[in-house]
């Protein structure tokens, strides 16, 4: 899986997650892991031509609409397809805010599997406990605590949980993996600052899940 090309998209248009800080911290572990490495907080990167050259869109926008037809271009490289116009299909790493990204698009959540609804305040320590340890993405990953946004969020299944947190009473999905088209989507809501992006469980989870995300069995 080294040289994967990977296209990490950031920007926040509320300014609570500083992609100039955060974006540096991906760009660090990912090229660390052997992987090509593009930041940007352009969405323009979604036309069908300029997604063409990635294996994996990894997304950490948040609340920043997308013109159609780029929403059609980003989708469509997940999906994938040989007569399509980005080639075959692209894994999809949503983090965090890319569960909060472009709210006018349904079709984008439905393909996340999740959309943003609120958190409690940040500063309690939570324990995140592995629901599937035999996945790959799991793969060096026990249950493990973290002070991190909890968020609660309005989810489209199916998908298959990975790791979860007990809050008020339920059993709340905090990553998962689902297929879209031909394509593969993992989504965490962990990741909203730099001390939780450097986590060693969090880094070993991106990185398995990229790796993850561009298998075909």
């Amino acid at each position: 899986m080294v040289g994967l090309k990977i296209l990490v998209v950031g920007g926040d248009d509320e300014g609570y997650h500083d992609f100039t800080v955060i974006g540096k911290v991906f760009y660090s572990f990912l090229t660390g892991a052997g992987f090509h490495v593009d930041l940007t907080g352009d969405c323009s990167c979604f036309h069908p031509e300029r997604l063409k050259e990635y294996d994996v869109v990894v997304c950490y926008m948040s609340r920043k609409e997308v013109p159609e037809h780029l929403e059609k271009g980003l989708l469509g490289s997940i999906i994938g397809s040989p007569w399509g116009a980005t080639g075959k299909p692209k894994g999809f790493i949503g983090i965090h805010t890319g569960g909060y990204s472009f709210p006018g698009s349904a079709a984008y959540h439905n393909m996340v599997g999740a959309r943003f609804l609120a958190h409690p305040e940040m500063g309690e320590e939570l324990l995140i406990k592995v629901t599937d340890p035999d996945h790959p993405v799991m793969k060096g990953i026990s249950s493990f605590t973290i002070v991190d946004e909890l968020y609660l969020m309005e989810v489209y299944p199916p998908f298959h949980v990975l790791l979860s947190c007990h809050y008020r009473g339920f059993e709340r999905p905090i990553a998962w993996v689902k297929p879209y088209g031909l394509g593969r989507v993992f989504y965490t809501s962990l990741g909203h600052g730099q001390e939780q992006v450097r986590n060693e469980s969090f880094v070993k989870m991106i990185v398995n899940a990229v790796k993850w995300s561009v298998e075909t069995e």
